[in-house]
């Protein structure tokens, strides 16, 4: 589904000054293409380098928690708050770091499913907590967690989910426009098709 018929505001075109920045451009040259959402976010001086900077402080740069399990979590994370955009861009983006269409096709049923081990359903349990709000009871989870994770990959764990709440609340919002690249993600994950199905505007 093309979204860009709902749009709340268009994008800066890729050629406006506003919209230039090297992490932009490196994020661009990791998964293909430029994401409408940031592009919107380029309006407003200084979000752009904010948002890019916890990106790469949270998800993309050095880290104790695995990388495919960073993007895992925040696929849940957006699966959880049922934003179609960003899990549509987060599970392309787990593809790209290595973590297979099955065990990302898998992640609703992440407690039970033999795709994934102790430790990953641990960090997702949090993840499955903090994906709402008001957030769940997440007492149950971090004292499932404690014993596959340090005090520091905790910390690492819940920066994934909280800012993942700030591109749930953006592109919910502003209705941000689904790019063809990420939506191939639409043909390999079921739960997000049916998202797109149940949300469409």
């Amino acid at each position: 589904m093309n979204l860009s018929d709902t749009a709340r505001m268009a994008p800066l075109a890729a050629d406006d000054p506003r919209s230039q920045n090297p992490q932009l451009e490196d994020l661009v040259n990791f998964v293909g293409y430029r994401p409408n959402a940031l592009l919107t976010m380029a309006r407003k001086p200084g979000v752009l380098p904010a948002v890019l900077g916890l990106v790469q402080t949270t998800l993309r740069g050095d880290g104790l928690i695995e990388p495919g399990l960073r993007f895992l979590l925040a696929a849940e994370a957006c699966r959880g708050a049922r934003c179609t955009y960003s899990a549509v861009h987060v599970v392309h983006a787990a593809q790209h770091a290595g973590v297979g269409w099955v065990q990302l096709d898998a992640l609703p049923d992440h407690r039970r499913s033999g795709h994934f081990n102790a430790r990953e359903r641990a960090a997702l349990g949090i993840a499955s907590a903090g994906a709402t709000l008001p957030v769940a009871d997440a007492g149950p989870a971090f004292e499932a967690a404690r014993p596959h994770f340090s005090d520091d990959e905790l910390i690492e764990i819940v920066s994934i989910v909280a800012l993942f709440g700030w591109f749930n609340r953006w592109n919910s919002l502003m209705r941000s426009t689904l790019e063809p690249v990420p939506a191939e993600a639409l043909h390999h994950v079921g739960w997000l098709s049916r998202m797109m199905e149940e949300t469409r505007p």
